[in-house]
């Protein structure tokens, strides 16, 4: 507390130095006055929390000296010590706003309550003050603290001319993953906006929780115009300035009140970010103005990344995922059809991984659906189709393609009597007929065909030697469809038939 004394008596002007140091060593004495005269002109120098001050001095009585502080408008506060207890200077002084009326001698108790009590009632001040704020009043309405009464209604109106049902604009700059990097310059620019602009009131709050500045605007003359030129002169600085992730929402409001639920409103709007890029200012007008059409889900792009998953190459996933987004974008979608179509995309992907036994035990589906579901940029899905990539079990080549035919032999085993085909097994592990045919007889030394007949044979000499079926019955358990087809292969395998091969081992 910053105190000037202002006393003709030179004992209690100089005693008073170290009075106050011995009350609070951290009360600071700004300097001393004999009169009235020099104590005004010092008051005005210093500008001080508290005068402590006599009434009767030569020059200027102290009286006339605070009605002057008065009429300067300065408030700070004063305690007067006077030898007279004559009631006609109190109430003079009461009218001025004096803190208190100490009657000489001064007793140092009554000296020490009067100082705390003009402290206390000092820091209530500050912390009104504080708290009537501009920009404490909008942290508030945007964090939903605000409560609309008739005292704030009347504080509002006089101290910043904002009526109880003004309409206020609200701006929501989302900065995900970079707010650290840019949010300063996106304050700078917006701050230069107000100033170079001047049609509209502002203030602006940084929620660094959210990732978010924000711009009030009030007092403005046209909101249209005002969007307008936002969208056309202030987006394009903002998206030159930011090289990260930048999403803009614009959006209008009544009353102070009516800035959080405003807000809420505006980060489900975030996700039209997807369709109208990062240089569009999102707002009910321009959501208003695209037609959008169904999504036609896109399974040739499935089947592609379902086969980069199976044979390995990451590079052609990561290809499939950007030609997904330039799907999208081909045409007007709504948002959250193309997430739902994005989630269903990552689930199919997801259990061709996991037929083909590369799903990490520490991969969380939820997770990524999570963060598909909440994406309101193409970086934050492309994030979430990297961290579902990261998550799978990759091999070298050679023992990727390896489990592929593996794979494929289970197959050939279970199905081999129920006629499947090598487009089938290709179809299940989503890869071409060529592809496999190729890797499967290069890994067994034997082409599909001959793994087939291998299997078929045995089983026609287990079924000749342990039943007594007769050959038509012996085929169709072994997968032809032809009792003597079956028998001239087995006779170019075997170099006997089957009935001579039960006779020969029976």
């Amino acid at each position: 507390m910053k105190i000037v004394v202002v006393e003709d008596e030179a004992p209690i002007r100089n005693g008073m130095s170290k009075l106050l140091e011995k009350i609070n060593p951290e009360y600071e004495l700004a300097g001393t006055a004999e009169n009235g005269l020099q104590g005004l002109e010092l008051i005005e120098r210093v500008t001080p929390d508290l005068v402590i001050m006599d009434i009767h001095m030569p020059d200027m009585d102290g009286l006339t000296m605070l009605a002057k502080v008065r009429e300067k408008g300065m408030n700070c506060k004063a305690i007067v010590l006077s030898a007279y207890s004559d009631f006609s200077y109190a109430k003079i002084a009461i009218e001025l706003g004096i803190e208190n009326y100490l009657l000489k001698p001064i007793k140092i108790p009554e000296l020490k309550r009067a100082l705390e009590q003009v402290e206390r009632t000092l820091i209530e001040q500050q912390s009104k003050e504080e708290f009537f704020t501009l920009e404490n009043i909008f942290y508030r309405s945007a964090t939903g603290q605000f409560k609309s009464d008739r005292q704030t209604d009347i504080t509002l109106e006089e101290h910043f001319r904002i009526a109880p049902d003004e309409e206020i604009t609200v701006l929501l700059v989302k900065l995900s993953g970079c707010y650290a990097v840019y949010h300063d310059t996106v304050r700078s620019l917006l701050e230069e906006t107000g100033i170079h602009k001047g049609t509209f009131s502002s203030c602006l709050l940084e929620l660094e929780e959210r990732e978010s500045v924000i711009m009030l605007l009030y007092k403005t003359d046209d909101k249209e115009e005002l969007r307008q030129y936002f969208q056309k002169a202030v987006m394009p600085m903002l998206c030159g300035q930011v090289k990260g992730s930048i999403t803009a929402v614009w959006q209008s409001c009544e009353g102070l009140a009516g800035v959080n639920p405003a807000l809420a409103k505006m980060r489900e709007t975030l996700e039209w970010n997807l369709v109208l890029g990062r240089e569009t200012l999102i707002s009910e007008t321009r959501i208003g103005q695209t037609e959008p059409v169904p999504v036609k889900y896109p399974v040739d792009i499935e089947t592609q990344a379902r086969q980069a998953i199976v044979s390995n190459n990451k590079a052609e996933f990561e290809a499939c995922t950007k030609r997904l987004k330039e799907y999208f974008l081909a045409a007007v979608h709504a948002p959250k059809e193309i997430k739902e179509a994005c989630t269903r995309y990552c689930m199919a992907v997801y259990h061709t991984a996991k037929e083909a036994g590369k799903v990490s035990e520490d991969i969380s589906t939820q997770d990524i659906m999570n963060k598909i579901t909440r994406a309101y940029t193409w970086e934050q899905i492309g994030e979430a189709y990297r961290q579902f990539f990261e998550g799978l079990r990759f091999h070298r080549e050679e023992e990727a393609t390896s489990l592929m035919v593996q794979r494929a032999a289970q197959l050939i085993q279970e199905y081999y009597n129920q006629g499947i085909t090598l487009e089938e097994i290709a179809r299940k592990l989503c890869v071409s007929e060529e592809y496999l045919s190729a890797q499967f007889k290069k890994e067994t030394g034997r082409t599909f065909t001959e793994t087939i007949r291998g299997y078929r044979i045995e089983r026609v000499k287990e079924l000749l030697l342990q039943t007594t079926l007769k050959l038509n019955q012996i085929a169709d358990l072994a997968g032809y469809t032809d009792p003597k087809y079956m028998s001239k292969v087995f006779r170019d395998e075997v170099g006997v038939t089957p009935a001579e091969y039960r006779k020969l081992n029976n």
